[in-house]
């Protein structure tokens, strides 16, 4: 007498292996759903914070830059940040004429256009400026020893600090004029 397939154990596990059930499909099709939703929104962040990363990291290197050349060209240059309008511009004094108000827009030697840096939109779309902490303004100078000045023209007299979307921070240093990026 031939013993019947389902008490074969060889058999019943021969069985199994040969496919998936409706409802494991069904599951694992779920499953998969829910990690590419995850998935996508992760990317979609990704892609800003990257963004946030490297507009800071750009405005960094023009402040740095503004005060590389106020001390190599003997010129005061300012900084100007508008978060309204999400920008910033950098600036150089006349030297013939020297003063805040006589400033001219910096040109971008590679360019050839005045340097105006826009966030949220094209390259920058994923960054924002959040926060601007400048002796209570919004324009920061390097005086020609690369010193950090206010609007008025006096020293800084505490940090500025500048935030970017993402947490990013760039921090100058008072005395000094040192410029970092914290975060």
């Amino acid at each position: 007498m031939t013993p019947r397939a389902e008490t074969n154990p060889r058999r019943r596990c021969f069985l199994r292996i040969n496919g998936f059930t409706l409802t494991e499909l069904t599951v694992l099709v779920v499953v998969l759903a829910v990690i590419s939703v995850f998935a996508a929104a992760a990317l979609t962040n990704l892609g800003a914070t990257r963004q946030a990363a490297a507009a800071a990291a750009r405005l960094a290197r023009d402040l740095q830059l503004a005060r590389q050349r106020s001390v190599a060209q003997g010129v005061r240059t300012w900084v100007v940040l508008d978060g309204a309008a999400q920008q910033y511009a950098l600036f150089v004094e006349d030297v013939a004429a020297p003063g805040r108000t006589r400033r001219v827009p910096m040109i971008d030697d590679a360019t050839g256009r005045a340097m105006v840096v826009r966030f949220g939109r094209a390259e920058w779309r994923g960054a924002a400026i959040e926060s601007i902490s400048v002796g209570g303004g919004s324009e920061v100078g390097f005086d020609t020893r690369g010193r950090p000045i206010t609007v008025d023209e006096r020293p800084l007299s505490d940090d500025a600090t500048i935030t970017i979307s993402g947490g990013h921070v760039i921090r100058i240093t008072a005395r000094t004029g040192v410029i970092q990026r914290v975060q």
